[in-house]
């Protein structure tokens, strides 16, 4: 699959979509996610509250949902792939690409994601949207998924395919931010392939 290169408009949409986020996280991190307002958003991003929706749909999304790429690239692997080409291993391959493009992003989006998940952890509020989003993102994937494979496979089968290869991603993810926090090196590529080794060791046993 190509890289899709962003038009000016994009980049400029995006650039909007940076500066909500930016001002989201410091408002969260600062009195908390219930607490803040759109309207307080929109104006620490210098935007207005109708910018700020044609964004995002929710201010908690503000901070959840930039991330929409690999819906994308299972989208597009989906819809030049075979049934038969569905598997385990070749989701893996698509989680493990953005994993790759995560790691080769500019600094601020990687100590994004970290701030991001320091405030899932001791804010109840941002914690229950950010299940909700995931939740939400696993059943779109899988019904897609589950679409392709058709009669071939059942609906729980697409779902072991898609959750058991999120299930990887997350316990990575978890272990990079981790090592992180606590001031450690940390390649997340090198985790990720190690946390699937461990997984397929654990499958065997």
């Amino acid at each position: 699959m190509s890289e899709h290169v962003p038009d000016l408009r994009e980049r400029r949409r995006r650039e909007t979509q940076l500066e909500i986020t930016r001002a989201a996280l410091e408002l969260f991190e600062t009195q908390g996610c219930a607490a803040t307002t759109v309207d307080q958003i929109a104006r620490r991003a210098g935007v207005s509250p109708s910018t700020f929706f044609r964004s995002f749909a929710s201010k908690e999304e503000s901070v959840l949902g930039l991330a929409p790429e690999f819906e994308l690239d299972i989208d597009a692997w989906l819809a030049s792939s075979a049934p038969e080409d569905i598997t385990l291993t070749a989701i893996e391959a698509l989680y493990e690409r953005s994993v790759e493009r995560f790691s080769a992003a500019p600094h601020e989006a990687r100590d994004r994601l970290l701030r991001t998940r320091r405030l899932i952890g001791r804010d109840d509020h941002l914690r229950a949207a950010a299940f909700a989003t995931e939740a939400m993102t696993l059943c779109r994937v899988t019904d897609s998924v589950a679409a392709k494979l058709g009669g071939h496979e059942s609906r729980s089968y697409a779902r072991l395919l898609i959750e058991g290869a999120g299930m990887a991603m997350r316990i990575a993810f978890d272990d990079w931010a981790e090592r992180i926090d606590a001031g450690q090196d940390a390649d997340l590529v090198d985790i990720y392939r190690t946390t699937l080794r461990d997984l397929r060791r654990v499958v065997a046993g």
